[in-house]
Formats: C-alpha cells, sequence, structure tokens
C-alpha cells in the first residue's frame, strides 16, 4: 500500500460503511412505518409504545457501532502500521543519517488523515451521546404534553389503522405516516394532532447541494415551530393538502393561514 493508500484507507472505509450504516437505520424506520417490527410493541399502553418506537437510539444504534468499530479499527492501524512505519523510516534513517526529517515526524505526516480521524470518530461519539441525551428528552417531553391532553391512545389507535406512506426523499429522515387526525415522523420524532395546527406553509431551503422545500408548521398554543423537510416541492404541497383536507373533514372548517 502507498502512501496515498496509507492515509485514505481510514476515510473511505469510514465512508463505506457509514452509507451502509445509514440505509440499514433508514430501513429500520421504513420497517415502524409500515408496522413490519417483530417486536410485540402494540401490547404497550401508548406512551410506551411511541417512546420505544422514537426513542433516539432505537434507529440510531446501527449508527453508534459503525462509529465505535470504525474508532476500534483506526486505533489499530495507527498503532500497527505505525510502528512498522517506524521501523521502516528508521532503516531508511540508517542508509541516509543526513535526511532532515525525524522518523517519528515522518510517520506522523503519513497517518496525519488517520489520526485526524480519530479525532473526529471521538468526538461525533461524544456528540452523538449528548444528542441523543437531549432528544430522547424532547421525545418525553412530547409525549408528556400529548398524554397531559388525553391524546395518546388516539394516537395509537391512528398510527395503526393508518396506511397513507409518504416518501419525504431524504435520507437522513424518515417516511412520513398520515393519519386521519395526526402526523407522524419516526425520526426526527413528531406526533402532530391536526387540531394543534394554526398554520402550515411550504418553504424552499437554499442549500449548496440543490434546494429542498420544508412544511413549516406553527401551533395555536405553542410558540416554537416544527420543519418537516422534503426533496420535491410538490410532495410537500401534496401532504400539506391531506392535512388540509383531514382537518376540514374533522372539525367542518378550515381555519389555516395561508
Amino acid at each position: 500500500m502507498g502512501d496515498f493508500g496509507q492515509m485514505m484507507f481510514i476515510p473511505i472505509v469510514f465512508i463505506v460503511l457509514m452509507f451502509i450504516a445509514i440505509i440499514t437505520k433508514k430501513r429500520g424506520m421504513e420497517k415502524i412505518v409500515f408496522l413490519e417490527s417483530n417486536d410485540k410493541l402494540e401490547d404497550l399502553n401508548p406512551r410506551d409504545f411511541f417512546y420505544n418506537i422514537l426513542k433516539m437510539e432505537k434507529g440510531s444504534k446501527i449508527i453508534y457501532w459503525t462509529e465505535i468499530i470504525l474508532l476500534i479499527v483506526d486505533t489499530l492501524y495507527i498503532l500497527i502500521g505505525g510502528y512498522f512505519q517506524y521501523l521502516e523510516e528508521m532503516k531508511f534513517l540508517k542508509e541516509f543519517p543526513d535526511f532532515p526529517i525525524s522518523p517519528v515526524s515522518s510517520v506522523f505526516l503519513k497517518f496525519s488523515i488517520p489520526i485526524f480521524m480519530w479525532f473526529v470518530l471521538v468526538f461525533l461519539l461524544v456528540f452523538a451521546y449528548f444528542m441523543q441525551k437531549k432528544e430522547n428528552k424532547r421525545i418525553n417531553e412530547m409525549l408528556d404534553n400529548l398524554d397531559n391532553h388525553n391524546l395518546l391512545t388516539y394516537a395509537k389507535e391512528d398510527f395503526f389503522k393508518s396506511d397513507r406512506i409518504v416518501d419525504t426523499g431524504i435520507i437522513a429522515q424518515s417516511d412520513l405516516k398520515l393519519g386521519d387526525e395526526y402526523l407522524f415522523c419516526i425520526y426526527p420524532a413528531y406526533i402532530i394532532p391536526y387540531s394543534w395546527i394554526s398554520n402550515i406553509k411550504v418553504d424552499e431551503v437554499f442549500n449548496r447541494g440543490g434546494n429542498y422545500y420544508s412544511l413549516t408548521f406553527t401551533f395555536n398554543n405553542f410558540s416554537n415551530f416544527i420543519q418537516i423537510f422534503f426533496i420535491k416541492k410538490s410532495v410537500a404541497e401534496k401532504v400539506r393538502e391531506l392535512i388540509l383536507k383531514n382537518k376540514h373533514e374533522l372539525y367542518g372548517r378550515d381555519d389555516f393561514k395561508w
């Protein structure tokens, strides 16, 4: 393996394994949305049911384990590969004692990218840990809020009887499940009662990699808002129309702001 191959081995492995992990996570979210999971979650009470399918580690476990495996591989690669590279540099130094670069500096230079990736992986693991804690806290607060309004039982019934699934086209986001009275998103975790929505609009989001679109929800009694993203504007508009139609049929009015 040449010097370039030594430097790029870990980044290539990182990209390949993370891509596989993200696709696996996406498939896991699809199983939940399409009720393909083998878990007997339907026997749980509504709050436990939703917490089990929405909690962050449910879908992110594959990502965490991939990062841990990559960190172990990267550590071994740096230690073992660096050791043998150091022996080669010492052999080279004996032949060319006046060479200005020390063996240690040469090893660090050739393994600079794997070493950088090691710090990146450590950062990602620490960041993921704190994000998981923060997201699970948010999910608990959301479920408590719905439970306090006696909505979770109806939400669970709506989740199981609904078969309207919408592909957002965003690989890091789950498909949407449109119930008669609720919108469900597995990741990021949202349960949105149509009755709480005061405004819903389609916004365009500009990005260097290409524009995408969002449904921006605002609510009657809450100051915060929620955004769900889509690749295609037509899909976002269709979801908005379906929610408008469902709310009008349920409550006999359409009080959304345009």
